[in-house]
């Protein structure tokens, strides 16, 4: 599904479309819940509201204040994806979502995976492409 070819940037993310699949990648800083509406905001506006997987990086991310964690993963903050691979290059980081997934959000509302391999999220997250 092509959705939007040229890539979308704000102040706090960078949206982009490759084989149905969104990818985003957070500018470096820290999400906060004003930041947090704002990213959802965005993401519905680039995709026009149609269903996608999603493949976050998070490269640029400092940290994420626990309430826009809980708004991100609210069904307000999910509206329009059906399935999220987080994708970080680092042992902690991974390690940190991880503890995040299993702990702190007790059932993820759509599936939900991390990866330090980005072949391996395209793979998983190209089963949640919705046909139109």
């Amino acid at each position: 599904m092509q959705v939007n070819k040229e890539p979308y940037e704000t102040d706090y993310a960078k949206l982009e479309f490759t084989d149905g699949i969104l990818r985003g990648t957070f500018k470096p800083g820290k999400v906060s819940i004003d930041i947090a509406h704002r990213i959802v905001e965005d993401r519905l506006k680039y995709t026009e509201n149609r269903n996608v997987p999603i493949l976050i990086s998070d490269v640029g991310l400092r940290s994420i204040d626990r309430a826009a964690r809980d708004y991100l993963s609210s069904d307000s903050g999910i509206e329009g994806l059906t399935a999220s691979a987080l994708l970080t290059n680092s042992a902690v980081s991974k390690h940190m979502a991880n503890f995040f997934l299993n702990i702190t959000v007790i059932r993820p509302k759509i599936p939900t995976k991390v990866f330090s391999d980005e072949g391996e999220a395209v793979a998983w997250l190209k089963q949640y492409i919705e046909q139109s």
